[in-house]
């Protein structure tokens, strides 16, 4: 009896609430005497128990007191109302939980009335925190406390917050719908098997078009497809669920045998097998991803196919062929283009084609081009490409555009012709053309010329005429040498000795073959065809000006010829020694002098200067050693 009453006085004191952490120290130091709960020393026996209670408890607790409720909690359960923490100590619960009451209220007010307990699990609670209504979700439980006499004067309330729970969970189902819809409306081949057994839990349509059959699902890869199994695949499924080690087949053959006795099919399948737990494990299985290659394949083969013909073609025909992009850059040369240039494969292309154009024809030819990138113009220019050889050659360059549906310009595609030979014959036509009416008026100057010095000298008209035949003859001999630059007719002059050709041309100008006034020294050279009738030209020139102006025009007149060879080179030197009155240089280059220059530079492969001096002109030649042999 003692004991009972020692607890008794002890749950009626101040002291009853030893402990119970901060909420019961906010409990103990507050003044209720002023609050519908009463001085704390006044509070029945049930609610001191119950709030022990509470308050010990590590489990979120709390009691909602009386006809308005009003609520105590313990330190577990302070974190729920948030930031109304700590002011809702005491206050009735339709105003601490306002935003919600339409839920709790009902609750609260059916245990109050009926006494039966209630119990809610992931309650959606749309509270407000920080302003802003969150949508919650709580499992909690409301439980009737109930005074000496049985009346529900309270409820005692547990519970916790499983938002995250549910937002977790709702994610999960979302991403599992998700990647369900994914598999099935993958456009990639897709299964999953189950067990050891290699069952079909899950199937796609692209893989039932794959395989040509329908309703897989529950059945065993042997039974649905018995095909693959002397192809080895059942083997291998085996193996990756024994071992758990993937596989990955690239590019395999397949044959499938498809539905009603259709004729088995071969398709091309890059596949893997993912095994999908632990090896051994009867509960897990392989997942399937594969994609058919077949015709991805073929298409490739047969552009292989048409690029090489391309190739073919374009690299059969005798010309340079190339392609570039809307802006201009190269991006295809043919192998003639390689051929030709000597350049390495792609290094012209982009801009760096102009790097084998001549310096000169640089910035005409970029124009040209820019301007055809810019307005889609044809492109067509001549210009000199460097050769393999290192020698400019001239070629024409045409190009034309090609545009889509939108009539913007997608490509370029054009040609590089080699018209070298046929640019120099041109020239050489045009030079010969005025060469020839050149030596047909020198032709009649010579003759007169031959006339009137034989006619000085000549003792009689016997002798005078015998002596202008045999001069006449001589230039007959000399001219066959040139005939077949003057008649086109390459191949019908004579090779000959570089003395022998200079006193054939010099013949006709002189007296008696000998005649002391031309002398010659230097080594033997043997001149080919084409440089003979070059050098011809030149020493014809040559002649027939000493014949009318220089050394050869007065009985006095002297010329020496002569000329070395070093590292290659021929250099000559034709010395005239007039004799008599000095020479008066020319005031311009006359026609003559310009064959001379054309000549010794683009087909002798060196040059010619011409020294005026008072005395007689000096005329220095050079020539390359291979074009003479030519």
């Amino acid at each position: 009896m003692a004991d009972w009453m020692k607890r008794d006085n002890d749950v009626r004191s101040p002291g009853f609430l030893p402990g119970g952490g901060e909420l019961g120290g906010r409990i103990r130091s507050r003044d209720w005497s002023g609050t519908p709960l009463g001085p704390i020393d006044a509070w029945p026996q049930v609610l001191r128990l119950a709030l022990s209670i509470c308050l010990d408890s590590s489990f979120p607790t709390a009691i909602y007191w009386g006809r308005d409720l009003r609520l105590l909690y313990n330190d577990a359960w302070s974190p729920i109302p948030g930031e109304r923490h700590p002011a809702c100590l005491g206050q009735p619960a339709a105003e601490v939980w306002s935003d919600i009451w339409d839920v709790v209220g009902p609750q609260l007010a059916r245990v109050m009335e009926t006494g039966e307990g209630f119990s809610a699990f992931d309650q959606m609670l749309p509270i407000m925190r920080g302003g802003v209504q969150q949508e919650t979700y709580w499992n909690y439980s409301f439980t009737p406390i109930r005074d000496e006499d049985g009346t529900v004067v309270g409820v005692f309330n547990q519970g916790h917050e499983t938002t995250e729970g549910i937002v977790a969970r709702r994610k999960a189902e979302a991403e599992i719908e998700r990647l369900g819809r994914l598999f099935a409306q993958a456009p990639s081949v897709n299964a999953i098997l189950r067990g050891p057994s290699h069952v079909f839990e899950v199937v796609n349509a692209p893989f039932e078009r794959l395989v040509g059959k329908t309703n897989l699902e529950g059945k065993r890869v042997a039974d649905a497809l018995p095909e693959l199994v002397p192809q080895g695949f059942l083997d291998l499924l085996d193996r990756v669920y024994a071992t758990g080690v993937p596989y990955v087949g690239r590019a395999i053959p397949v044959i499938f045998q498809g539905l009603g006795g259709e004729a088995p099919q071969e398709r091309i399948v890059d596949f893997v097998y993912q095994p999908l737990a632990d090896p051994g494990d009867l509960g897990q299985g392989i997942f399937v991803q594969a994609t058919d290659v077949t015709d991805v394949l073929r298409a490739e083969a047969a552009l292989r196919e048409s690029e090489a013909k391309y190739e073919a073609i374009v690299n059969s025909i005798d010309q340079m062929i190339w392609s570039a992009l809307p802006n201009g850059d190269h991006d295809y040369f043919n192998d003639r283009w390689y051929d030709f240039t000597g350049a390495a494969p792609g290094s012209t292309d982009g801009s760096g084609w102009k790097d084998v154009f001549h310096p000169d024809d640089q910035e005409r030819a970029r124009a040209a081009w820019m301007h055809s990138v810019a307005t889609g113009e044809p492109y067509h220019i001549e210009y000199r490409l460097r050769h393999r050889s290192g020698r400019y050659r001239w070629v024409v360059g045409r190009a034309h555009c090609v545009r889509g549906e939108d009539e913007a310009i997608t490509r370029w595609f054009g040609t590089c012709t080699d018209i070298h030979d046929l640019k120099e014959a041109e020239g050489k036509r045009q030079l010969l053309l005025r060469e020839m009416d050149h030596r047909v008026k020198n032709l009649f100057s010579i003759a007169l010329g031959m006339i009137s010095m034989t006619a000085r000298s000549a003792p009689s008209v016997p002798a005078m005429a015998e002596a202008l035949r045999g001069r006449l003859t001589a230039l007959a001999r000399a001219h066959d040498l040139i005939r077949s630059a003057l008649g086109g007719q390459v191949g019908q002059g004579q090779s000959t000795s570089l003395r022998a050709l200079i006193e054939k041309i010099v013949q006709p100008h002189l007296g008696a073959p000998g005649d002391p006034r031309m002398s010659f020294e230097g080594p033997d050279i043997t001149l080919g065809e084409s440089a003979s009738v070059g050098l011809a030209l030149i020493f014809h020139e040559l002649a027939t000006n000493a014949a009318k102006y220089g050394a050869l025009s007065t009985p006095e007149g002297r010329i020496a010829v002569t000329w070395t060879v070093s590292e290659g080179k021929l250099s000559l030197d034709w010395a005239e020694e007039v004799g008599g009155p000095g020479i008066t240089p020319p005031s311009s280059r006359g026609f003559g002098s310009e064959l001379a220059h054309a000549t010794a530079s683009d087909q002798l492969g060196g040059g010619i200067g011409f020294d005026w001096q008072p005395g007689g002109l000096i005329v220095h030649l050079t020539a390359g050693m291979d074009q003479l042999a030519q």
